[in-house]
């Protein structure tokens, strides 16, 4: 049996390993943020539009490889997969030390984007294995507690190397930070899942994407339209108040937010059920955003950011929880994939609408269209979790006391 059905253990060392190699990757990948766009207008010679480009060839990648890795993940292996897009990431991020020409740079941004999702849904599928069921929500928290830290730390060291030393030693960096993505991903001893032989049937979209997992990742995509519009326009937002230098600010304040939130009420949410904190969680979320849409000082600014991020920790590991709950083990893959492309066509949809919006009537309006978003996630849930089946609602409503 799986250690999640006969243990309460959850800080094993498959857990600690798959964590870690998570945490590397998402620094390697955050080093590149801030500094990429610098790398292709300065060394590249390239545009402000084909920045844009790059960074839409990354994310369209990404989204195409999420359904064909949680098909992989189901049929060809869980660990495969996991090493095999870790393996092409790092092969990647070392190419970048070769760059020369925008052609070549575009097909490497769309095999980053393709090795990334890949990458990022074989360990949610994973950890969901690993985590015991009892303490899904906490453990998922703690789990993406990890990338929140990245999130924090990889921007600043990518800058910081970048302005101290020069792009090939920062890309050297990103390439060994990734390899140790790949050599503690290599330590795990890990299980396969076993999988029930079916009759082979007509090529079908359900191969790919989870039907049972939708109706809640409507939920995350209405959730990271928000978060699109935050990491599209924050600074922009930021200028027009004239506080351009707390845009940076805001984002370490948000991410500690997730960092400290995600799990403490994850270990709530597998107490005492998900509707304790994913109800709070839209109250302080939307009330964040009201906030923001009114700053008008450096500390309504700033605790806009914490209040977002405190109601964003909360929601998200226990809709991820929700979702593995309700699905066999063997769909799992399937299941992740799902839920993690509602999140990105959630940030780039929400980029896109919102970017019109605030053409039209400003970032204060925009900041306050997307509260909008938010409470369609909190009535989608409601009506999700009122009118669903007596096991979503023994789910959300009365799950087992879980053991410290």
């Amino acid at each position: 049996m799986r250690k999640s059905e006969t243990s309460t253990l959850l800080w094993t060392k498959e857990f600690i390993l798959l964590a870690l190699s998570n945490f590397f990757m998402f620094a390697s990948f955050y080093m590149l943020l801030p500094t990429l766009p610098i790398f292709v207008v300065k060394v590249l010679q390239g545009s402000v539009d084909q920045v844009g480009l790059i960074i839409g060839f990354f994310s369209t990648a990404q989204i195409f490889s999420r359904p064909l890795a949680g098909r992989w993940l189901d049929s060809v292996g869980r660990k495969k997969i996991f090493l095999w897009s870790r393996l092409l990431f790092l092969l990647v991020m070392i190419c970048y030390l070769g760059m020369t020409g925008l052609f070549l740079f575009f097909a490497l941004r769309f095999l980053h984007g393709f090795s990334f999702g890949m990458a990022t849904t074989a360990s949610g599928t994973m950890v969901a294995d690993i985590i015991p069921d009892k303490r899904r929500a906490e453990g998922l928290g703690y789990y993406s507690g990890f990338a929140s830290l990245a999130m924090i730390l990889g921007p600043t060291l990518g800058l910081w190397t970048m302005q101290l030393a020069n792009f090939s030693t920062m890309f050297i960096l990103c390439s060994i930070l990734a390899g140790l993505s790949v050599l503690l991903g290599s330590l795990i001893h890990y299980p396969e899942p076993t999988v029930q032989n079916t009759p082979s049937k007509p090529f079908s979209w359900q191969r790919f994407i989870e039907p049972k997992a939708i109706p809640i990742s409507i939920i995350s995509l209405l959730l990271f339209s928000l978060y699109g519009g935050i990491v599209s326009f924050i600074s922009l937002y930021a200028q027009e108040l004239g506080m351009a230098t707390l845009a940076g600010y805001f984002f370490s304040v948000y991410s500690l937010s997730l960092l400290v939130s995600r799990p403490i009420t994850g270990k709530i949410s597998d107490r005492y059920g998900a509707n304790y904190v994913i109800y709070p969680g839209f109250i302080i979320c939307i009330s964040g955003v009201l906030l923001l849409s009114q700053a008008n000082s450096m500390v309504l600014f700033l605790f806009a950011g914490l209040w977002i991020g405190l109601g964003f920790g909360a929601i998200q590991p226990s809709l991820h929880a929700m979702v593995i709950q309700s699905i066999p083990t063997e769909r799992r893959g399937a299941a992740t994939a799902t839920y993690f492309i509602s999140a990105d066509i959630g940030i780039a949809a929400g980029a896109f609408v919102l970017g019109y919006i605030a053409h039209a009537i400003g970032y204060r309006g925009m900041f306050l269209s997307t509260s909008l978003f938010v409470v369609l996630g909190l009535l989608w849930y409601w009506v999700y979790t009122l009118n669903g089946s007596k096991k979503v609602r023994d789910k959300v409503e009365t799950p087992e006391k879980a053991s410290v």
